[in-house]
């Protein structure tokens, strides 16, 4: 299953959700924790497949590689946080994956998931310390129910590097595996293998994917001309941009921006 790397720069986010929207194939920096409220929302992590129902509970690990089918007759809680969050358990999540992603919930958890909802509802200037502390204790509860194995395979901390670094420069009009391999001091075929076995996608082809979220920004929040989103997102020329966007998007960048007017 590939995936797309979804930039997040928050540290922690928690809320209460009605109706549960889709995402395709994506994998972030961040732990997520998804709490079944009632209904059921069809998951993807890591290749495991589960229908979630009423009490259980889906773990996704920093870098998993996860996806959401629409569900919206489903009320579920949803956590997010960066591992350095909940430091206790910061090298867990870096280091180790569960064999099964999923577990049930008997009760015991259900009043902590809705006290983190509720404080992060009040968006007050303690709210993430004081959700970290109720986050520790769900964690703890939640890891003890897991069989863990090594992510030997991943690479996960050089991969975070890699990703980081792609994520920051990708509209360098010369970036490469080579650039990239020389910055962060690896091999261009390490890159390469990162990109082919973890990912599922050409290290040419990731980057396009990164360049063209940025121009969608641009072309729905701006009014720069299309020329100069092209060129500022690393793209050559026009007809190249063209191409990717409509391979990518099934739009050309005009029709995108006359359909977010």
């Amino acid at each position: 299953m590939k995936g797309v790397f979804e930039k997040n720069d928050l540290r922690m986010y928690a809320k209460r959700v009605n109706g549960f929207r889709g995402f395709p194939p994506m994998f972030h920096t961040h732990a997520e924790l998804v709490y079944v409220l009632s209904g059921e929302i069809h998951m993807t992590i890591d290749g495991c497949e589960r229908v979630l129902r009423t009490g259980e509970i889906s773990i996704v690990f920093p870098y998993s590689i996860h996806a959401y089918e629409t569900a919206p007759d489903a009320e579920a809680i949803i956590i997010m946080f960066s591992p350095d969050a909940v430091p206790k358990y910061e090298k867990t999540l870096l280091t180790f994956k569960p064999d099964v992603p999923y577990c049930k919930d008997e009760g015991a958890l259900l009043p902590i998931f809705t006290r983190i909802a509720e404080v992060f509802a009040q968006k007050d200037e303690v709210h993430e310390e004081i959700a970290s502390s109720y986050l520790g204790g769900v964690l703890g509860e939640l890891l003890l129910q897991q069989q863990l194995h090594a992510d030997y395979e991943a690479g996960t901390e050089v991969m975070q590097k890699v990703l980081t670094y792609c994520s920051a420069h990708c509209t360098d009009e010369n970036i490469s595996t080579k650039s990239v391999a020389q910055a962060l001091f690896i091999s261009p075929s390490y890159v390469t293998k990162i990109f082919s076995q973890k990912l599922g996608y050409g290290f040419r082809e990731y980057i396009n994917m990164l360049r063209l979220a940025e121009a969608k920004n641009f072309l729905k929040n701006t009014d720069m001309k299309i020329t100069e989103i092209m060129l500022r997102c690393g793209f050559k020329n026009q007809s190249s941009f063209n191409r990717i966007f409509l391979k990518y998007s099934g739009k050309t960048p005009s029709q995108f921006r006359s359909g977010h007017d």
